[in-house]
């Protein structure tokens, strides 16, 4: 009994906690197969690894900030045929974010863009890497918020680092001459080092009005197109 339990404090020092919680079992296990000293330690280490990585991608998912969680097989694309699976899976199978490529999808309300912006980034964090998800009218307050705090730095840092950032619903809300000139920053510090994913429902010709500067969101269009797969995304509301 004192082999077991130092056992399951060598396991704690060494921050095996899954193998410290399961051990019993384990050795339970490794007793009834009377496997050998190479498979039990081949079982313990895969035991550790696989709950070391899905806690990792328990972390990741938090930090994404999903407002629900939507995968690609849960899409249908034969609801929307303007939409090519074969593009975005494509985009997926070659990593598009090591590039800093951008991801735009465009169309009116309903059509599956919220869907397919978290269902990328689903894929993006499967492989490891880290997302975070706002709404353009959360991320409006949050600028000049962060601008009347004095701490736009520190909101800089927040929304550059991440290898995906999806902006959903950009075009719902108007941005001030502050949240726009933040924006702009955004996608400077992002271009060609890490991806952005866009929803919108207005066309380029109407961004000028929507960022107030017609100058500012020519800039902003150069640095987001320059690398970038764009959908247009076409039909009726898929939730009508």
């Amino acid at each position: 009994m004192q082999a077991l339990d130092d056992l399951h404090e060598r396991c704690l020092q060494f921050g095996w906690k899954s193998v410290a919680q399961e051990l019993d079992a384990i050795l339970e296990q490794a007793s009834a197969k009377s496997i050998t000293y190479a498979e039990f330690l081949s079982t313990i280490l895969h035991h550790e690894e696989d709950s070391k990585k899905e806690a990792s991608w328990n972390r990741r998912m938090k930090k994404a900030r999903f407002p629900f969680v939507k995968t690609l097989p849960e899409f249908d694309f034969a609801v929307q045929p303007s939409v090519s699976e074969n593009r975005i899976q494509d985009l997926i199978s070659r990593s598009f974010y090591r590039d800093g490529h951008n991801v735009i999808l465009l169309g009116p309300p309903g059509v599956g863009k919220t869907h397919l912006a978290i269902a990328i980034a689903l894929e993006v964090i499967d492989q490891g890497q880290t997302a975070l998800f706002i709404r353009a009218d959360d991320f409006i307050e949050a600028a000049k918020k962060a601008a009347e705090d004095n701490q736009i730095k520190k909101f800089l840092r927040q929304y550059a680092r991440p290898t995906v950032l999806i902006m959903d619903e950009i075009g719902y809300a108007p941005f001030d001459s502050t949240s726009a000139q933040i924006l702009f920053q955004i996608v400077s510090k992002r271009y060609e080092e890490s991806s952005l994913i866009i929803t919108s429902n207005k066309s380029y010709s109407e961004w000028g009005e929507m960022l107030g500067s017609p100058v500012l969101a020519t800039a902003i269009l150069d640095r987001l197109l320059h690398h970038s797969s764009v959908f247009n995304i076409r039909g009726d509301s898929y939730r009508l």
